[in-house]
């Protein structure tokens, strides 16, 4: 259980790093998570990188919640609301894809 609780800790950090390509990347490890438990403490920090100033954190948060809502719908009941809005808001067509 330490290990667990220190891992997200660590996956959290990557997720609110300043660092735009840390957080992409982490961003899209988190697809190929299967583990619910450990993805759940993550999604405040998943849903804050939709709105970050690069686009390239931006793809990669929708891709990440389009893939945890796929897997673990529980977890973020609102998605299609949530990435329905944000495409619609969204200025930079990559993301959009």
């Amino acid at each position: 259980l330490q290990e667990m609780i220190l891992v997200c800790d660590a996956y959290r950090k990557d997720l609110q790093h300043p660092n735009e390509y840390i957080r992409g990347s982490t961003l899209r490890f988190l697809c190929k998570l299967k583990e619910a438990e450990l993805l759940e403490p993550l999604m405040p920090a998943i849903r804050n990188c939709l709105e970050h100033r690069h686009s390239y954190v931006r793809r990669n948060a929708v891709m990440a919640i389009y893939t945890i809502y796929r897997n673990f719908d529980f977890l973020i009941p609102d998605a299609p609301e949530l990435v329905h809005t944000f495409l619609e808001q969204e200025q930079d067509a990559s993301c959009k894809r």
